[in-house]
Formats: structure tokens, C-alpha cells, sequence
């Protein structure tokens, strides 16, 4: 009886922990999901006064700078990945870096030089969690 008590404290005690692990750390969830290479079509939905050629699409963590033609970015990653939207290099006097976005096939990344990217994206996310 003693035996069977601590094996169900145990089992017990084990899936509370994968459940903290898997609903707590964001991260955990991805380390199950399968990688796969993905065709992206990013577009461009530009607000600000700049040019297109002002912005590129950036894969944070590598070296990959995408250059928009006709506002459409595209390009083949995996689907770990984040994209960010950043101000051409060619442009030093420029800066803009936009919020991570998950890698889908369709994504339009939008350039809003009237807001800060950073402070909009605190707004959506206390709207989606504060949502009815």
C-alpha cells in the first residue's frame, strides 16, 4: 500500500512538472514541433513617408537581409524562425526595427514610422489578453 502511495506522489509530481514546463516556458512547446522549410511571400504595407527601398526584411540570428521589389519579399526558411522588418543598411541615417513575427507562407509586415513597432505590439498583446 505504502509502495503504491509514493509511485502515484511520483507520477503525480512528474506531470505536474511537464505541465508547468509545457503551458509556463513559451519555448518548451516548440522543442516539440517538427521544423520543416517553408516558402514565405512577405508584403510590405508601407505608412511611413519613406520609400520602399527604405525597409528589408531581416531573419534575426542569421546574416539573411531580403530586399523588397514591388513591396513583395520572398524567400525559403525554416519554420523555427522569426522575420523582422529593419531599415535598409544602405541607409545609415535611417532606423527602424520592427517586432519578431512568426515564419508563415503569407505575412505582411507593416512600417508605421508614427508609432514605435515596440509600443504597438504591447498595446495588441494586452488587448488579446485582456480581451472578453
Amino acid at each position: 500500500m505504502r509502495l503504491i502511495k509514493q509511485l502515484f506522489i511520483l507520477l503525480l509530481s512528474i506531470s505536474s512538472i511537464m505541465t508547468l514546463l509545457w503551458f509556463g516556458i513559451p519555448n518548451f512547446q516548440n522543442l516539440f514541433k517538427e521544423v520543416k522549410m517553408v516558402n514565405i511571400t512577405v508584403k510590405l504595407d508601407n505608412k511611413c513617408s519613406l520609400d520602399d527601398d527604405s525597409f528589408v526584411l531581416a531573419v534575426p540570428g542569421t546574416d539573411i537581409i531580403v530586399p523588397f521589389r514591388n513591396k513583395i519579399a520572398r524567400l525559403r526558411l525554416k519554420s523555427d524562425r522569426k522575420l523582422q522588418l529593419r531599415a535598409n543598411p544602405k541607409y545609415p541615417a535611417i532606423r527602424y526595427d520592427g517586432m519578431f513575427v512568426d515564419v508563415k507562407e503569407n505575412v505582411i509586415l507593416e512600417a508605421d514610422c508614427t508609432t514605435s513597432p515596440r509600443l504597438k505590439g504591447i498595446f495588441k498583446s494586452m488587448k488579446d489578453q485582456f480581451k472578453n
